[in-house]
């Protein structure tokens, strides 16, 4: 635990914050090695925050890995009468490229076009460029086209977006694939859902669909696979990780010889932390100050890394980095990490070296990945966006 973490969008809502900026700030003084999968809105965001000097003495010092994704994934829907039809597709523009974005951002940012292009030029080859493997459009098909596991991923979802519903058990949401593409069958009124939905979010943001379901299904799998490749945590929304503690357990469940359903996840609750995410968040926190704490960490990380979560050795390396620093009088809060424990990994399949076929199941290749990561020592925990308790509107 606390070797690595990553991070991907968190809102898909909110286009000036798709990350949590304040929970970043914990993980980079948690985590040896933090790395953000950044897009066009989150490169903007973390430029906007921290300003481009600021980031570039994050990254050399590194404290912080950004790679920018130069592509997009995304379920696309079609009509063709009264019927839906789905399919995931990955998106990229040659007027929208790397370095054509970041000069965008630099310029707004800065308010100066020299200004903003020399910045750009400074930070460009600070950054990795990536795109998208396809393994994770064919493995979000595959997900889709699970029954068991797209019924419930979409009852998590609902549940999460429109609590007051309650019971799903009578829910209907399946999938059927054609020459056209996906079909959803399904017996939720959206109307009423949205009527719900829209009273905490506005319909200009989203409206619930099938697409969007289906589109918190693909980001999942999008969040597992550079979780995964990057051999490290995942930084997650508190939907997302419900929904990939949902994901590794049906994998997992699918293929243990035991017909015993098992959780491979226990939560781990820290509850001597400092309110450093509330207080980056409502700019309560001297940006300078905040690099010098983070810098300072660099030197005690060796305490928490590669170790058990363990509540006496946390609280001394936190008390230990945070003594005399702007969090040291911050009010104190709980945080929560999902932590997995392998539950359902059997020895037998470990000896094997990889899960894809026991018990006669056939995994499909993006499944398989995630198995044999975790065979190989990969551990997806999750540090779960939002805090047990948030005491930040209480003690200001």
């Amino acid at each position: 635990m606390f070797e690595a973490i990553s991070f991907c969008t968190q809102d898909k809502t909110n286009i000036k914050a798709p990350i949590d900026i304040g929970a970043l700030v914990e993980c980079m003084l948690f985590y040896e090695k933090t790395t953000i999968f950044a897009n066009q809105a989150i490169l903007a965001q973390l430029i906007r925050f921290f300003g481009v000097e600021r980031l570039l003495v994050l990254i050399e010092e590194d404290l912080l890995k950004v790679v920018y994704t130069e592509t997009l994934v995304g379920v696309f829907t079609t009509s063709k009468g009264n019927i839906q039809y789905h399919d995931v597709v990955e998106m990229s523009s040659p007027q929208h490229t790397y370095q054509d974005e970041l000069r965008k951002i630099c310029i707004d940012v800065t308010g100066r076009t020299g200004k903003g292009r020399r910045l750009a030029n400074k930070i460009q080859d600070k950054i990795y460029v990536t795109k998208h493997d396809h393994i994770i459009l064919e493995g979000a098909r595959r997900a889709f086209l699970d029954q068991d596991y797209i019924d419930a991923a979409a009852k998590i979802v609902l549940l999460e977006w429109v609590p007051e519903i309650g019971d799903c058990a009578e829910m209907i949401f399946r999938t059927e694939q054609s020459a056209e593409g996906l079909r959803v069958e399904t017996n939720l009124n959206f109307s009423v859902l949205n009527d719900a939905y829209h009273k905490r979010v506005s319909p200009s943001h989203s409206s619930i669909t099938p697409a969007s379901i289906l589109g918190h299904v693909l980001e999942v799998e999008r969040e597992l696979y550079f979780s995964s490749s990057n051999l490290s945590e995942l930084a997650s929304s508190s939907l997302s990780a419900k929904l990939a503690g949902k994901k590794i357990d049906y994998i997992f469940n699918r293929t243990a010889k035991s017909k015993e359903t098992l959780s491979n996840f226990n939560n781990f609750i820290f509850n001597d932390a400092k309110a450093i995410r509330e207080a980056v968040n409502f700019g309560q926190v001297d940006l300078d100050e905040l690099i010098k704490v983070l810098q300072k960490s660099k030197r005690f990380k060796e305490w928490i890394i590669k170790v058990h979560p363990d509540a006496h050795l946390i609280k001394s390396y936190y008390e230990e980095v945070t003594r005399q620093t702007i969090f040291d009088r911050l009010p104190g809060k709980s945080v929560r990490w999902a932590v997995f424990t392998g539950i359902g990994l059997t020895a037998d399949a470990i000896a094997t070296g990889g899960m894809g076929t026991i018990a006669g199941v056939a995994l499909g290749a993006l499944d398989s990945l995630y198995i044999d990561k975790i065979a190989s020592g990969w551990r997806p925990n999750q540090f779960i966006e939002g805090d047990v308790r948030n005491l930040i509107g209480k003690n200001k």
